[in-house]
């Protein structure tokens, strides 16, 4: 039957996605956000601050279930433990919360794992969707994409290998959860079909777009230094060097089959997104 969906960073790179396969599915969506802008079709702006928890109930109301990232703060858990305190006295039947695959790896204290260890046996049924590297941050992260652009991708993860997968095999995973029965309370470690260095994966692309790429190693203290250098929160930092870390010890390397278990349908490899993205590098 069709849901009616909250959907917070509905303008992001997997939240735009859900949203948009949402409404050809025929649900009906609440595009959360600070600022909402105009009614389209089945979509509807609503006005959601995690700063501002007067905002939750609101956009919480006839709402099925919800999509969700961990807000940026220093404890995120305060936020999110809120924003499901009010959706279950919304009604709310099941929360769908993207996670990240080191996820696991960081201490008791590092606020991913913290949300993580709430939403186990939070007042919402969740599913917890834990991707690998997304195969867009070649095409749209402007550091790298600037990089391809010039010949050489410069990124903190060693020789260590991910198993890349595409953000629209996120957003597919997602709608199964958000409208489908038996995946609450379930985790679900979202790849790829093959475990790749970056140096394979900036081989790939340069293949697909025509020119010569290479993938340069960062030193990781240059580049938490960097973030921060550039105005990046020091959570924000830590999180993103915490991520490289996994993926410099190959935590991240594993292949899983939950796409298809999802979806019901093989996930795209990274030289077929390469194929389909050649033209915004060349």
């Amino acid at each position: 039957m069709p849901a009616t969906v909250l959907v917070l960073g509905a303008t992001g790179r997997t939240g735009r996605r859900v949203v948009s396969l949402l409404a050809e599915q025929g649900h009906t969506i609440r595009a959360a956000s600070r600022t909402p802008g105009n009614p389209a079709g089945s979509v509807t702006p609503v006005r959601l601050d995690w700063d501002d928890p007067t905002t939750y109930l609101p956009a919480l109301e006839g709402v099925d279930a919800i999509y969700q990232w961990f807000p940026i703060s220093p404890d995120p858990t305060t936020e999110v433990a809120a924003l499901l305190d009010d959706a279950k006295t919304a009604g709310v039947r099941r929360v769908v919360h993207l996670s990240n695959t080191t996820a696991q790896l960081s201490g008791s204290g590092f606020p991913t794992h913290g949300v993580e260890r709430f939403l186990e046996t939070g007042p919402v049924p969740a599913t917890i969707l834990r991707p690998n590297v997304f195969a867009e941050n070649f095409s749209e992260h402007p550091a790298i994409l600037q990089g391809i652009r010039t010949g050489v991708v410069t990124i903190p993860a060693g020789e260590g290998r991910v198993a890349p997968i595409s953000v629209e095999d996120i957003a597919a995973a997602a709608a199964v959860a958000l409208t489908q029965d038996g995946h609450q309370r379930k985790t679900y470690s979202l790849t790829g079909p093959d475990s790749l260095s970056f140096s394979d994966m900036t081989a790939i692309v340069g293949e697909a777009a025509g020119k010569p790429v290479r993938y340069q190693a960062m030193d990781p203290v240059e580049f938490r230094e960097a973030l921060l250098g550039g105005g990046t929160p020091g959570q924000v930092a830590d999180f993103y060097a915490t991520m490289y870390e996994g993926i410099r010890n190959d935590s991240a390397a594993e292949v899983t089959d939950d796409v298809q278990r999802l979806t019901g349908r093989p996930p795209i490899s990274f030289a077929d997104y390469a194929r389909a993205a050649a033209a915004l590098w060349r």
